[in-house]
């Protein structure tokens, strides 16, 4: 094949309980509609991300999504939307690549906020290659 061929993600959707309410919480999250079927279907975007939200009776509660939604300040966040009444499910957790939280839609969808470190990630692959140069104090090699 020749011809190239581009793909990329088109839109994320959510199978939430209640269409309204999760109009509300994912309005109140920063995302901006985009159009709506009533009792259908409601689209949203989140940037560039285009989210769908699609109405069941099935019961989704405590389903992680795979959804992850970037900040640069995850603390100033976090507590914006506990003041605006966001379920978070956990505390803030640190890791290496960045701090996250995980926090619940009106239907149990499991969404995770992170913020990405991209300088603790860039501290470590320096400290791990000084201490990888095998024969920096003599020249024998580390096995």
């Amino acid at each position: 094949m020749n011809k190239t061929i581009n793909i990329r993600l088109g839109m994320v959707i959510l199978l939430v309980n209640d269409l309204e309410k999760s109009q509300d919480f994912y309005t109140k999250i920063g995302c901006k509609q985009k159009f709506a079927l009533k009792n259908h279907w409601i689209e949203l975007s989140l940037g560039e991300i285009k989210i769908g939200l699609c109405p069941t009776k099935n019961e989704i509660q405590n389903f992680r999504t795979g959804l992850v939604l970037e900040t640069n300040d995850l603390m100033s966040t976090y507590q914006d939307w506990q003041d605006a009444g966001i379920e978070f499910i956990n505390e803030p957790k640190t890791a290496l690549h960045g701090i996250m939280i995980s926090f619940k839609d009106p239907s149990g969808n499991i969404i995770d906020l992170y913020q990405p470190t991209p300088e603790k990630v860039l501290d470590l692959a320096k400290k791990v290659k000084a201490e990888d140069s095998c024969c920096k104090k003599d020249d024998t090699c580390c096995k």
